[in-house]
């Protein structure tokens, strides 16, 4: 074949034959290599790169015939063509080379066009079926593929059908048909997952705000028996601290023990635990529930204005407007005629607005931390029993400590209560950010609002003024704007396969 330039393996016991044999088959344009026996040939064979071999029948050592049967027998070795060398006295030693599988055969005093013509044939078959066995190869890549898609969590990109998907022929169109599809297959699969997590999302949501949203009014109900907040700390504390605790053991996931852990645990502890409910407990006395469950919303939004301030989130004028009215729902309630404060309320308000303040910080805190083999129970569990132990020294020196006795007789049932839905709430915000992705999760806040909203209805009597409605109305019209990005959007897309921060606000 014009143009087809092989490497040729020429096999001969004999110098002088080997040479002329050599050096006729590289003036035909094809490089060669030389074997003196057959040992030599089999062992540069093994090697790979030899398009094929001319080979002498009768040698000493292992003769033509056992190379053969050598090459036959392996079946990296058994497609290479091989030439035998006779005289025309060894006619049937020719045929029983190429019973053997030899593909054709020359005499020693060979023609220079005849040994071309069998040369160019015989690698012209090699390659035929080199390509023939590459289809082949494909054929099964491309039946591989096929069933990688009909699996679970297969990737398009990872399919290796690239090289397939270029060739200009049926096998080629049927590889990009074959991919183009699976690539859709991926894409619904993809979306139809985002749905499926949104929804256990939105439900998980939903019951975090419903168990998160009912602590405003038990709070409000422990606050009317006229106790001290810093003596009902210490029990809810305290009472959160020993259900983590009991998950920590069960799940096996204990907190950080280094000194750099239990300053993080006590930082947080103070900022996003102790802080905090010192100042809902407090505020409980003088706001009504369904006002607090509004003010927490507030949290959302400003952590929203932080991180475009930081550079998180980029900044909009339509999240500015939302912004503005989460704000304009705080005056609302504050503004006189709101009718569900007195006239000093606003310095409650103001006071209250402290608890999402001290909320979002612990969120930035917690987000800021680095992963370690804690777990998001070990980290929350460290966090909710230092929170514990900075509140113990409070209540006993400032002489509010609750005795037990007192706790149980009066509203010991709604301190048990606020610690279940709080450590509930934990577990289930941390199954919520790894479905689906922690800035989903964010919104359990709204979520809150609403479950507090309506548990005050329920526990307390409370009642909806008008303008308590208009400051849900800007509440809601102010998270429609502020809304995170939808699940999947840009750099969102895959936040849920990450190993996230734990969620605490449970914990509070």
């Amino acid at each position: 074949m014009a143009g087809f330039r092989g490497r040729v393996l020429v096999v001969d016991d004999h110098k002088q034959t080997r040479l002329k044999m050599t050096l006729a088959v590289r003036n035909l344009g094809h490089d060669v290599e030389e074997a003196p026996d057959g040992a030599a040939a089999l062992g540069r064979l093994a090697q790979g790169g030899i398009d094929m071999v001319v080979l002498d029948i009768v040698m000493p050592g292992m003769d033509g015939f056992q190379v053969l049967q050598a090459m036959k027998a392996d079946t990296a070795l058994r497609d290479v063509p091989v030439i035998v060398i006779s005289s025309l006295e060894e006619m049937d030693d020719v045929v029983k080379a190429i019973e053997l599988g030899a593909e054709d055969f020359l005499t020693k005093s060979f023609d220079i066009v005849l040994l071309r013509a069998r040369i160019n044939a015989g690698l012209e078959r090699k390659r035929l079926r080199d390509k023939e066995l590459e289809y082949l190869r494909q054929v099964d890549r491309l039946a591989s593929a096929s069933r990688m898609v009909e699996g679970k969590g297969f990737d398009p990109s990872r399919l290796g059908l690239d090289d397939i998907s270029r060739r200009d022929d049926a096998l080629g169109n049927l590889s990009r048909v074959f991919v183009t599809m699976a690539s859709e297959v991926y894409r619904r699969e993809q979306n139809l997952r985002r749905t499926i997590s949104l929804l256990k999302g939105g439900f998980l949501l939903l019951l975090i705000g419903a168990l998160w949203g009912v602590i405003p009014s038990l709070s409000r109900i422990v606050m009317q028996e006229g106790l001290s907040p810093f003596g009902v700390i210490f029990w809810t504390l305290w009472c959160s601290a020993t259900i983590m605790i009991f998950l920590s053991i069960v799940s096996g996931q204990y907190p950080g023990r280094s000194r750099a852990d239990l300053a993080r645990y006590g930082l947080i502890g103070l900022i996003g635990g102790a802080l905090p409910q010192m100042t809902l407990f407090w505020v409980a006395e003088n706001l009504p529930a369904m006002v607090i469950s509004i003010i927490l919303a507030v949290e959302s939004f400003i952590v929203f204005a932080v991180a475009a301030l930081i550079g998180l989130e980029a900044p909009s004028l339509k999240r500015f407007i939302g912004l503005s009215l989460g704000l304009v729902c705080v005056l609302m309630i504050i503004l006189p005629g709101g009718g569900a404060i007195g006239s000093h309320g606003w310095i409650w308000i103001l006071a209250a607005l402290l608890v999402p303040a001290f909320y979002a910080a612990e969120g930035l805190m917690i987000a800021s931390l680095p992963e370690t083999a804690s777990g998001a129970i070990g980290t929350t569990t460290g966090i909710v029993v230092a929170s514990a132990l900075i509140a113990t020294p409070i209540s006993v020196l400032s002489g509010s400590f609750i005795p037990v006795n007192e706790v149980i007789n009066g509203v010991g049932w709604a301190f048990l209560l606020i610690a279940a839905m709080s450590a509930t709430s934990m577990v289930l915000s941390v199954i919520a950010v790894r479905t689906t992705g922690a800035v989903f999760t964010s919104q359990v806040g709204y979520a809150a609002t609403g479950g507090g909203i309506i548990w005050s209805i329920i526990l307390l009597g409370e009642h909806m003024t008008g303008w308590i409605a208009a400051a849900i109305a800007c509440l809601i019209s102010g998270v429609a704007l502020v809304m995170p990005k939808a699940y999947g959007d840009d750099d969102e897309e895959h936040v849920f396969l990450a190993d996230p921060a734990p969620d605490t606000r449970a914990a509070k």
